[in-house]
């Protein structure tokens, strides 16, 4: 089995090691990649906790702005994951649905203890920030990174692409799978996918790339990473 992950390259990295102990080879293309925006003025101390809709913000805050000790409410696995591997604690997980994110942080803190530090990236789906101030929490919404997309496949990937060596591509985002429709097209490479399936979070992205020739696509049970890989039988 034969997949490319097409994530920043930090997250393509945590999955292919999860991977690791499977027969399965794994390429990496990232469509995006991370870049800190000014984030010198943030001090943490000034909230109560703070709030990550993404492992890349995690990934920014940890690099750019002093670790302090505060409550870390997330959103999604490889969020989780990657506040722990980043030594952060305690980290309290909502799995991946934002709504109950918004609902833990309301049942489980008190507007009166503190503003909350939520820390994006220049792109946010979702109004977290919304059904927080929505229930009386003030919310300090920073955008501390830009995903940027990428403008080209590498030589490798068209390669691999062209021999029809990629069985499965996993898509997490409909921007993700915007900027790929956009790649293929801009290649001219739509009939080299006919060898190749879809992997989506969700029907918002399969809707993206309907159009491209799949051998298949299929779509997540749940907006998981781990709902995605259980489509073809992975146990992460």
């Amino acid at each position: 089995m034969r997949i490319l992950l097409t994530r920043p390259i930090n997250d393509s990295h945590r999955i292919e090691r999860q991977l690791g102990q499977s027969k399965i080879i794994v390429y990496i293309e990232p469509l995006m990649h991370i870049e800190s925006l000014n984030v010198l003025k943030i001090n943490a101390l000034n909230y109560q906790a703070l709030v990550f809709t993404s492992a890349n913000g995690v990934m920014v805050y940890c690099k750019e702005i002093q670790k302090c000790a505060l409550p870390v409410y997330v959103v999604g696995e490889s969020t989780r994951q990657a506040a722990l591997e980043a030594g952060l604690n305690p980290v309290i997980s909502a799995g991946a649905d934002v709504k109950k994110l918004s609902a833990t942080i309301i049942s489980k803190l008190s507007p009166s203890n503190g503003p909350l530090l939520y820390l994006t990236g220049k792109h946010v789906a979702g109004n977290l920030a919304k059904d927080l101030e929505d229930a009386d929490f003030q919310v300090d919404h920073q955008k501390i990174y830009t995903a940027v997309a990428a403008q080209q496949f590498s030589n490798n990937t068209k390669s691999l692409l062209k021999q029809k060596l990629i069985d499965y591509i996993p898509f997490y985002s409909p921007r993700s799978a915007r900027i790929f429709k956009q790649l293929i097209e801009a290649e001219g490479i739509r009939d080299l996918l006919s060898t190749a399936s879809a992997l989506c979070i969700s029907d918002a992205v399969k809707k993206e790339i309907l159009l491209l020739g799949w051998k298949n696509i299929l779509t997540a049970k749940e907006p998981t990473q781990d709902s995605i890989f259980e489509l073809i039988n992975i146990k992460l």
